[in-house]
């Protein structure tokens, strides 16, 4: 265990903390599904939109993303924030039910934050 040491994230620098918080395409989106061609018609273009769309989405399509990995994998991928996909993929993968979305709109919000805090 790490007591009493504090674990320092790697810092960003502003063009990478710009790539991650910037608005992106809507065909490179979070596009929300509750199944299998079951569209929500969501679609996430941001960390905050993502926060914002996880909170009002249909809670199966946060399920559905979840036990599939997408929100990390979308992070990661699209946004460019290893940081964020790696916080998520921590989770408990019994995680489900509205204590999941909460659970994803807190970390969202506090990766938004710190982004922001470094700029």
């Amino acid at each position: 265990m790490n007591k009493g040491k504090v674990v320092k994230k790697p810092s960003l620098d502003e063009a990478t903390t710009s790539k991650i918080m910037r608005t992106i395409p809507r065909n490179e989106g979070f596009h929300f599904y509750k199944g299998p061609g079951e569209s929500t018609g969501k679609i996430a273009t941001s960390l905050n939109d993502l926060a914002e769309k996880i909170r009002i989405v249909d809670i199966r399509s946060v399920n559905y993303h979840y036990k599939r990995r997408e929100f990390e994998k979308w992070a990661r991928d699209n946004l460019g924030d290893i940081e964020l996909s790696r916080i998520i993929s921590k989770l408990d993968k019994e995680l489900h039910g509205e204590k999941l979305r909460k659970e994803l709109i807190t970390l969202i919000k506090t990766r938004c934050e710190e982004l922001k805090s470094t700029k």
